[in-house]
């Protein structure tokens, strides 16, 4: 016997042009009672692959028996992803810093209000928060978090970083529910997107194997796993087209101090403005930036751990 599946939709509010903004909510039950397991997808508008990657987790669990029920909402921030932003367009609010919302606040506030209140409500056990490195570059990690490791773990990704949790953000909510949470950091940039998308598949699969979901053990990870705790990022201080010596096919890759991640160039003078390195005596490389992009003072560049402070699981 296969899940059923139904579509529902949560408004948020009437836009100028007459259109009604709105979260759509996709509902997968199984064959007997279970965990409940929430996927978000889309809180970042600039991170379209976490849509895909909740698109084809549910085209696959629609024609599977599993134990329990999924509730999906592929794009949480429906403004942003149409214009590809990080952040809303109407009002450059950043969801993920706003939760719970407030209904009598700007749109993105009204959005995370309804978000926050589906996920107080919605009897979840276990959330999937899936983001990635945005337009411009690829990442490769997930937020150990130290109330439900399980999740995380069973996920799949080689690395995992133990940190403090920012405030304002959708696992604050789902944690308040009482909820076991994990969010994903993975692909990115248009890099490997297969490869990333399948990534992202197979690791809800083995966290829904983890909690009894499905059956089965969870699929071993690509590389040994090891935990985190220092990451930092490296970015440009002056603006120009930044040149990346490493590409999402080096995510994961161990690299000594100082070597040159980019460098960054002047587009009108072809001077060189500034070299990026790695900061530790052994950097594992989180982030990497596309082959060639326009920077300003600030942007992400790169994102390295410390591989001398990293624990294996």
């Amino acid at each position: 016997m296969t899940a059923t599946r139904t579509l529902d939709r949560l408004p948020v509010s009437r836009l100028t042009d007459g259109r009604e903004l709105e979260l759509v909510v996709h509902r997968l039950t199984g064959s007997a009672d279970g965990p409940r397991l929430i996927l978000l997808g889309g809180v970042h508008g600039d991170e379209p692959i976490g849509v895909e990657i909740v698109r084809r987790a549910v085209e696959t669990l629609s024609g599977l028996d599993f134990e329990g029920e999924v509730l999906a909402i592929p794009v949480c921030n429906p403004l942003a992803l149409h214009a590809l932003n990080r952040n809303s367009p109407l009002d450059g609010g950043n969801l993920n810093r706003v939760m719970p919302g407030d209904q009598q606040g700007t749109i993105t506030d009204r959005i995370g209000a309804v978000l926050a209140d589906f996920l107080r409500t919605s009897g979840g056990t276990h959330l999937i928060d899936l983001h990635s490195g945005g337009n411009q570059a690829t990442v490769d990690y997930v937020y150990l978090d130290t109330d439900g490791p399980e999740v995380a773990t069973a996920y799949g990704s080689p690395l995992l970083y133990d940190h403090n949790p920012y405030q304002g953000t959708t696992t604050d909510v789902a944690k308040s529910a009482g909820m076991k949470v994990m969010v994903s950091e993975l692909g990115g940039g248009g890099q490997r997107i297969d490869h990333f998308v399948s990534r992202g598949v197979t690791g809800i699969s083995n966290v829904m194997r983890r909690i009894g979901m499905l059956p089965g053990e969870p699929e071993p990870p690509l590389a040994p796993q090891r935990v985190v705790h220092e990451i930092s990022r490296i970015g440009p201080l002056q603006g120009g087209f930044l040149i990346s010596e490493y590409g999402a096919d080096r995510l994961g890759e161990e690299v000594p101090e100082g070597t040159l991640l980019g460098r960054v160039y002047d587009p009108y003078t072809f001077e060189l403005l500034e070299e990026l390195r790695a900061p530790y005596p052994a950097n594992i490389l989180v982030l990497a930036r596309e082959p060639m992009t326009v920077v300003a003072p600030g942007d992400f560049g790169f994102m390295v751990a410390n591989a001398a402070t990293a624990t294996p699981l």
